[in-house]
């Protein structure tokens, strides 16, 4: 990434945090105006909304432009067109990085999708064109798409600082470990080595803001990864196996290891949980809560205890009284905290908050209860005067 786009966003971010915590009210007017001083941002961004406007006119405009030189190009042959929209491709590469570079546009809508067609292209392009000069194998072209995958977007997303090109690299070099012969075993051990350093490396303050939202995705997929890996149904019916392409259901009778593969899909949430609890991390916290719903639906289907819709119910139920438990647990604390966890919101902008109350009204699809109205004082009817004055009350 350039130096000038990695300082562009690191003041973006102290920006975006001083705004947050004027709308908590942590600090008033005067200090956030001080501190967006301080940090002057120098790039032409938009807001979200018309962020992703932009960014989709800009698509339909570069891919109609394409569309037009594609006619114009379709007599020179199959393999000159796609040689000539792998050009396109680079050309569009260049394009971005002179966007997010000289022009100073980040945020903008214009210059992420000049680099998603850009990738778009080169993958693509060269994909097919390979294909059409080597007529390689079906599971050797597979593997190099997987590499041209993992190698032109992890290389996009460094340089750029697009963490989602980074996530679907991590998922393309995951799947082609899978396609080895030890692909679960490497699930296991890769995300294990892999995600404690990708989630150290987030908190690095030597790395941009966007890469270490990329090794934050890195960490993520890893750990995904990890419990698809050790998952009970993922071994018997062999998920991982079927990406090879030489999968065959055995005749009936259970896979050997079960017993691992049942204590695992128990395990490795409540782990991930333990993790978030002892790191304070909300994305761990969040994970491992995700793998524990998964795993008690998987129980569901293995044991048939219930049916779906009252074990969910049950579930949803006792998830709600647990937490608040846990809030009353938090609050009755002193300074309404335990070991660093409060129940309190830190930070938080109040009108998000109201956004989510504004969306619950609206979905509960009825109005909000009108108040009683109390039947108070009104005049009429009555007399009074005197010396030649009369009214009414």
């Amino acid at each position: 990434m350039r130096a000038d786009v990695a300082e562009a966003d690191r003041r973006h971010e102290v920006r975006e945090a001083a705004r947050g915590w004027q709308r908590a009210g942590a600090i008033d007017e005067a200090t956030r105006t001080k501190i967006d001083a301080a940090y002057p941002d120098d790039r032409n961004r938009l807001g979200p909304i018309f962020r992703v406007l932009v960014f989709g006119f800009t698509l339909v405009v570069l891919q109609s432009a394409m569309g037009i030189v594609g006619l114009v190009f379709a007599s020179a042959g199959e393999n000159a067109a796609l040689f000539f929209f792998f050009l396109i491709g680079l050309g569009l590469a260049g394009f971005a990085e002179m966007q997010i570079g000289v022009w100073r546009r980040r945020q903008g809508g214009t210059e992420s999708a000049t680099a998603f067609l850009a990738v778009s292209l080169v993958i693509g392009a060269s994909l097919f064109l390979f294909y059409q000069v080597a007529r390689p194998a079906e599971e050797f072209a597979i593997h190099v798409a997987l590499v041209v995958l993992a190698i032109v977007l992890g290389v996009a997303g460094y340089r750029w600082g697009y963490a989602l090109f980074v996530g679907v690299a991590t998922i393309a070099a995951f799947i082609l470990l899978a396609r080895t012969p030890v692909g679960r075993l490497l699930w296991v051990l890769v995300p294990l080595a892999l995600a404690p350093l990708a989630l150290r490396a987030s908190d690095s303050s030597d790395l941009a803001p966007s890469h270490r939202r990329s090794c934050q995705v890195i960490g993520v997929v890893s750990l995904v990864f990890l419990y698809l890996a050790v998952h009970l149904a993922s071994w018997d019916f062999g998920v991982v196996e079927m990406l090879t392409g030489h999968w065959r259901e055995s005749s009936g009778s259970p896979r050997p290891y079960r017993t691992f593969f049942i204590v695992a899909t128990a395990l490795v949430p409540v782990l991930t949980l333990a993790w978030g609890i002892s790191a304070r991390r909300r994305l761990l916290l969040n994970l491992g809560l995700v793998g524990l719903l998964a795993s008690i639906i998987t129980l569901r289907f293995y044991v048939h205890v219930a049916p779906l819709w009252a074990a969910l119910i049950g579930g949803g139920a006792a998830a709600i009284g647990l937490a608040l438990l846990l809030r009353r647990y938090l609050d009755s604390g002193e300074g309404r905290e335990r070991g660093g966890f409060t129940a309190e919101p830190v930070f938080t902008d109040p009108e998000g908050r109201s956004a989510l109350e504004v969306a619950a009204s609206v979905v509960s699809l009825a109005p909000s209860p009108r108040p009683i109205e109390q039947p108070g004082f009104e005049g009429g009817g009555g007399r009074s005067g005197g010396g030649g004055a009369t009214g009414n009350f």
